[in-house]
């Protein structure tokens, strides 16, 4: 299923077929991840549909997001110390902690990283091996099993063999994390998965 599919899948148009009962959580969610954009609350239906098992629409998340009192038609704009403090955490951490630590949408994140010339993950083309746990929301050793059997090609970013405290990292190319999140989906459920960036790198392979 593309992308595109993807979104429309988690609704276009109408309601949800039942009521569903928005909890805290979600609502905490919808508020801490939504810019104003179609595109943000569409990537929103998607992750709590699949958190809650309910088909949670755009329009119920566009629903909320009036009745919170945050349907703005686009995010503030950004500060020059905010861009400062972007510029300097994206080679160092995920967007979704960026996002918390700026309280800025993970789409926002992503989006100005891009405008800025940025990459759009925190490093040019490649992820380590945390890089790729946290996106799939596992443990890191589960992720070194993967590597080990081969599903997952990966390699030493500086030539020596990443240990613990030494420094060295494992480097994991774009393409073949898109191979593998693709031929390994059934295996990552959890609410933890990181759909934002799941979406993009899948939609690199329309």
């Amino acid at each position: 299923m593309s992308s595109k599919e993807l979104l429309s899948e988690y609704g276009v148009r109408g309601g949800n077929s039942h009521k569903h009962k928005w909890t805290d959580e979600e609502r905490d969610i919808v508020r801490r991840d939504y810019d104003g954009h179609n595109r943000t609350a569409h990537l929103i239906a998607m992750k709590l549909s699949y958190m809650t098992g309910d088909k949670i629409t755009f329009n119920a998340v566009k629903g909320q997001a009036a009745k919170m009192g945050i349907l703005t038609d686009k995010s503030p704009d950004w500060t020059d110390r905010e861009v400062e403090a972007l510029q300097e955490m994206i080679t160092q951490y995920a967007p979704a902690k960026i996002a918390k630590r700026l309280h800025r949408s993970v789409n926002a994140v992503v989006v100005k990283s891009k405008r800025l010339g940025l990459s759009r993950r925190f490093r040019d083309g490649w992820y380590t091996k945390r890089d790729v746990a946290e996106i799939l929301g596992v443990d890191h050793k589960k992720i070194q099993k993967y590597m080990d059997s081969g599903d997952l090609k990966a390699s030493y970013h500086t030539d020596i063999k990443p240990k613990k405290n030494n420094g060295a990292c494992w480097h994991i190319e774009q393409d073949d994390l898109r191979r593998f999140i693709v031929s390994k989906a059934g295996d990552f459920q959890g609410r933890n998965v990181d759909l934002t960036i799941i979406v993009w790198l899948l939609a690199e392979l329309i």
